[in-house]
């Protein structure tokens, strides 16, 4: 599937390089602005959402409510793990986007795990 842009705040799919340097697919929620992919064409950058909850401190859990329409499974966004992507590399689009107040609580965490290192316990 040829993909010529994403939007912000919508749920595709990416081949995610992980920490230990797997490269899988996995779902994803763009969070740059779509001026981005104009700016530096195709360019966007996305969080992982992943079905694993490993470092819960670093997760937040996603409720169905959240989204224009409900994941296939329980599924958190990995808030330490945001990548760089362009267009070509995406695999899906899911037809799915986050409302803005929890994009908003989204963003806050990930700048807190990974501007401020405001890690809750």
């Amino acid at each position: 599937m040829a993909v010529n842009n994403v939007h912000q705040r919508e749920i595709i799919e990416v081949p995610f390089t992980l920490p230990d340097g797997q490269i899988l697919p996995h779902p994803a929620l763009v969070l740059s602005c779509d001026e981005l992919q104009d700016i530096e064409p195709g360019m966007f950058y996305a969080v992982l959402i992943s079905s694993k909850n490993h470092f819960p401190q670093l997760t937040i859990p996603i409720q169905n409510e959240w989204l224009s329409s409900p994941l296939t499974k329980k599924s958190y966004f990995v808030t330490h793990i945001v990548g760089m992507f362009n267009v070509d590399e995406v695999i899906s689009h899911h037809n799915c986007f986050i409302r803005q107040p929890f994009f908003d609580k989204v963003i806050d965490q990930i700048i807190r795990n990974v501007v401020d290192a405001d890690w809750e316990d």
